[in-house]
């Protein structure tokens, strides 16, 4: 009798903290890839598959309403749908690792169906401040692990000896990783702002800026001053619009930590490697200028036509893209022609451009796209191509998803992210003073810089780590915008820290 009130206690604990559990468990699945990571591959990675095949069966059982049933089925539908589409055009023009090709392509539909199943599951505050707490949890636990990797010298580094610590995470994820800490540093600072502890107010926003820094890539060290001058604007705004008490310390020290931090740029890991890269660019683009300065030549001066046309001129820029790419991608001078690869770069000289991996995987990509048929323009290329052959995987995450599941593919996911923008937009023209809220403002923040990392450094679309937490974020605009009575000032009323 004793053990089923303790499995009966333990279940209910379960149900109503499920999703707190979820994402706090985010950051642990992180820890235990580090410390499980083996050529076939991590746990973390088979328990996030897990958690994407059993969440949506689990509500299509449990939802109460058939028609909620019924459009999460419908939902996930249209996301297999479109998978399958791109799926079956890489059978038909043959695909290098189908294997590869079916693991990216579910990596990629993690974030739209654990949105979706969020969406659906996120249907009262209670839910909702799971979230919120679970966020917090998450960030004290990365916090956390962070601080014990580094006392006890297991950090991994994010770009090389002392240039960037990122704890206990994978090499894979070093810099995907940042995106995780600008989230949670976002709701940190969320937490310290709304704190009425004067400690609270100043060590969360300087430890949270110290991590940031730590991290060493440029999406870390630039959030430091959209979250914090973007707090430091928000809440005088909130006040006079809604009344609200300004935490007068908690704005001060967000506005002193962003010029410290700006003041420290040149200390930072992210300085010394924009300086060593420029360093050897500058080296590498001098050596060929004084080649066609002994032919008399100026690079600003030379033609296309020339370049094609003149046998010396072609030359020089033969051996000058080969020296700049091939170290990079050897594969794309075994399957495409010089004449179409300097075509690519539009003929530049600029050793910051030919030296920059991010432009040498699109223009491996953009190759293979303009040897594409009108059906894989449309369903989307082979990436486990070009892995395989060019050793490539696009970083930007916006580029990847046009390129590898084509216009079809770039519709879908594109217009499944308007529709939230368009929900944001229609709740503020409702009622916009009882939208403007703290809690409203860091869930809009999360989700612009989401959006905006996708393209600027990417991991954000394609890596269920990173997606997680996009998801999520969706699935609570949706809740604040559509379940959420607008009328009512919805904000999170926990204890704060």
């Amino acid at each position: 009798m004793k053990a089923l009130m303790q499995n009966r206690i333990r279940s209910g604990f379960f149900k109503n903290n499920w999703l707190m559990l979820l994402i706090i468990l985010q950051p642990v699945l992180d820890i235990v890839a580090f410390w499980t990571k083996s050529p076939s591959g991590t746990l973390a990675g088979v328990v996030r598959l897990a958690v994407m095949v059993i969440l949506p069966i689990s509500l299509l059982i449990l939802l109460p309403e058939k028609r909620q049933k019924r459009g999460l089925f419908l939902c996930l539908c249209a996301i297999g749908l479109v998978c399958l589409l791109h799926l079956a055009n890489i059978v038909r023009i043959g695909a290098e690792s189908l294997s590869y090709e079916v693991s990216y392509t579910a990596k990629t539909a993690h974030m739209p169906i654990l949105a979706v199943c969020f969406l659906y599951s996120i249907r009262n505050t209670q839910t909702r401040n799971q979230a919120y707490w679970g966020l917090t949890f998450a960030a004290a636990v990365t916090a956390l692990a962070l601080a014990l990797s580094i006392i006890t010298g297991t950090a991994n580094v994010t770009y090389g000896e002392g240039l960037g610590v990122s704890g206990w995470v994978i090499d894979d994820l070093r810099t995907a990783n940042s995106t995780i800490l600008v989230i949670l540093s976002a709701f940190a600072v969320f937490c310290a702002v709304k704190s009425d502890k004067r400690i609270v107010n100043v060590l969360v926003p300087v430890l949270t800026a110290l991590c940031l820094i730590l991290n060493g890539t440029m999406t870390c060290y630039l959030s430091i001053f959209l979250i914090f001058l973007g707090f430091s604007a928000f809440l005088p705004l909130e006040k006079k619009l809604r009344g609200c008490r300004v935490n007068r310390t908690a704005i001060l020290v967000l506005l002193i930590v962003s010029i410290l931090s700006a003041a420290a740029y040149p200390l930072t890991p992210k300085y010394q490697i924009r300086k060593q890269q420029t360093s050897f660019m500058d080296k590498t683009q001098t050596e060929f200028e004084q080649g066609l300065g002994a032919e008399k030549l100026e690079a600003s001066t030379v033609t296309r036509e020339q370049i094609l046309n003149d046998p010396e001129i072609h030359t020089l820029y033969e051996d000058y893209y080969w020296k700049c790419l091939w170290i990079l991608s050897p594969g794309m001078f075994e399957l495409y022609d010089i004449d179409e690869i300097m075509a690519k770069y539009d003929f530049t000289t600029d050793a910051t451009i030919l030296l920059n991996t991010r432009n040498l995987k699109k223009a491996f990509v953009s190759l293979m796209w303009d040897h594409s048929d009108t059906l894989t323009k449309l369903f989307g290329i082979d990436c486990s191509f070009a892995w395989y052959q060019g050793k490539v995987d696009l970083e930007n995450d916006w580029s990847a998803i046009f390129y590898y599941y084509g216009y079809v593919g770039f519709a879908a996911y594109v217009g499944f992210i308007l529709y939230f923008v368009f929900l944001i937009l229609r709740r503020l023209k409702r009622n916009f003073r009882t939208a403007f809220t703290a809690d409203n403002f860091v869930i809009l923040l999360c989700f612009a810089m989401l959006i905006g990392i996708a393209q600027y450094s990417g991991a954000v679309l394609r890596r269920p780590n990173v997606s997680f937490y996009l998801a999520l974020i969706l699935g609570l605009i949706y809740f604040q915008t559509e379940v959420s009575p607008i009328d009512r000032v919805n904000s999170w009323r926990g204890e704060w820290i």
